[in-house]
């Protein structure tokens, strides 16, 4: 089975997790990514997954620490999309050398599904965002506004919703119907990332809306990579350690996406109010001025803070975080793999969802 997830750490991480429960059941599994984006998973020295490396043409706007959604800066998004699928023709030789029985993609490739059928070769959509998401916007399109979305509990405001119109222009081979063909291109059924009763509802109205049988993967929870060394993620955890039960907000907004500066400030003097225990997760857009804490916390935030908090600019091992004692809250953009590691672990969510499917989730 030859895995080939978008060239992002949020999607990547689900296939490969998926890979690895196959392989376990005597599949043999294959995953296909740029090197910098496979180089955000750390496969043990026994793993039966092949990790597969796919490689872009050379590009001085893009180069090669580029070739993943997680350090490229969001102005060049279009020209990673672009370059990605400069790499059909190599993406080609790898079908034809590792002649796989299954395909497994996902939305943004609906080419690669064209590629296998072209060959033989089965393919199946892995829907890794949440099924209600996909549900919601299926229906939507399906029927515009003139039949009501049934679960009334469920909507988003105007500002909130997902703009897909004018992508088909810049994603190449795209199949027909919702969501670039990715359903219709699937082979029987389509696999969905949830778990047990929580989102049935939303399931079997996708189910009906695509005319596919859905295939619950489960959570598929990733074990945590130390992508900045076990030194730092044990000084977090030791940190933690010292804490008392339920003590701790947590508060991250994953891999791709940055709070503004002035969401800092309040979150900043939020915490200074509160006086709650924090750990804090921030990065910096890669486009943007603002590259230390100095630029965007309030000034003497960290002298004042250094008692209750802990303050983390590089990656964090979230599911060791998750899943310690001391944690009592997260606020988070509401990732879908954010929320199932949340949901998982039993920790309440402070949502502070910025954009695309977050507002659902």
């Amino acid at each position: 089975v030859l895995f080939f997830p978008w060239l992002a750490h949020g999607h990547l991480s689900p296939f490969y997790e998926l890979a690895k429960r196959l392989s376990e059941k005597n599949f043999k599994t294959y995953v296909c990514s740029t090197p910098i984006n496979l180089m955000s998973i750390q496969a043990s020295p026994d793993s039966a997954i092949e990790l597969v490396e796919l490689h872009m043409p050379p590009s001085p706007e893009l180069p090669p620490e580029f070739h993943t959604s997680r350090n490229a800066p969001p102005n060049l998004g279009q020209t990673l999309m672009h370059e990605f699928q400069l790499c059909k023709s190599n993406f080609l030789d790898i079908l034809k050398s590792i002649k796989p029985d299954l395909l497994i993609y996902d939305f943004l490739q609906p080419w690669s599904a064209k590629q296998a059928s072209s060959m033989g070769i089965p393919s199946v959509f892995f829907a890794t965002s949440s099924t209600a998401c996909y549900s919601y916007y299926h229906h939507l399109y399906s029927n515009g506004f003139a039949k009501k979305y049934p679960f009334e509990d469920l909507y988003v405001h105007h500002h909130e919703k997902i703009v897909v119109r004018g992508y088909g222009n810049i994603i190449e081979d795209v199949g027909d119907g919702f969501l670039f063909g990715s359903f219709n291109l699937s082979t029987e059924i389509v696999l969905v990332k949830t778990y047990g009763k929580f989102e049935a509802k939303y399931v079997s109205h996708l189910s009906a809306l695509s005319n596919k049988k859905l295939v619950v993967t489960g959570p598929l929870i990733a074990e945590s990579v130390d992508l900045d060394g076990i030194e730092k993620s044990n000084e977090i955890m030791n940190w933690l350690n010292d804490q008392r039960k339920f003590s701790v907000v947590y508060i991250s907004f994953g891999s791709e996406y940055f709070p503004s500066k002035e969401q800092i400030y309040e979150i900043s003097k939020a915490l200074e109010l509160s006086r709650v225990k924090f750990l804090w997760v921030i990065r910096f857009d890669a486009g943007k001025k603002e590259t230390s804490l100095k630029d965007v916390l309030p000034k003497g935030f960290m002298d004042r803070s250094k008692d209750d908090g802990m303050i983390v600019t590089e990656w964090a091992p979230q599911k060791k975080i998750l899943s310690h004692p001391s944690i009592g809250a997260f606020i988070s953009h509401c990732g879908w793999s954010s929320v199932m590691e949340s949901l998982y672990f039993g920790v309440p969510i402070i949502a502070m969802p910025i954009h695309i499917d977050q507002p659902i989730n």
